[in-house]
């Protein structure tokens, strides 16, 4: 029993995981930058701040992908018309 219920929470933890795109920071000749921030992609276009380790920084500036656009959002979700938005070309 308790192997199937470790089977199961491995498959899941993995398939959550596994709809996330991970952005990493790169020098010139394409090597990871460990020492600065990543950005993780969800699958509802929500893109958070990671650490090293791969946890998401709440409380670090988020954003959200809007058709053509990348808008600034606080850490619920609602947009801030305060800041600059950018956009995907």
């Amino acid at each position: 029993m308790k192997f199937t219920i470790l089977t199961c929470l491995i498959i899941f933890t993995v398939s959550v995981n596994a709809a996330d795109k991970r952005i990493y920071s790169t020098d010139a000749i394409g090597n990871r930058q460990y020492d600065k921030p990543s950005y993780t992609i969800t699958d509802n276009g929500r893109i958070y701040e990671t650490d090293t380790i791969g946890n998401r920084r709440y409380d670090k500036q988020s954003y959200r992908i809007e058709g053509n656009k990348i808008v600034p959002t606080d850490s619920i979700g609602n947009r801030q018309y305060d800041k600059p938005n950018f956009e995907i070309k």
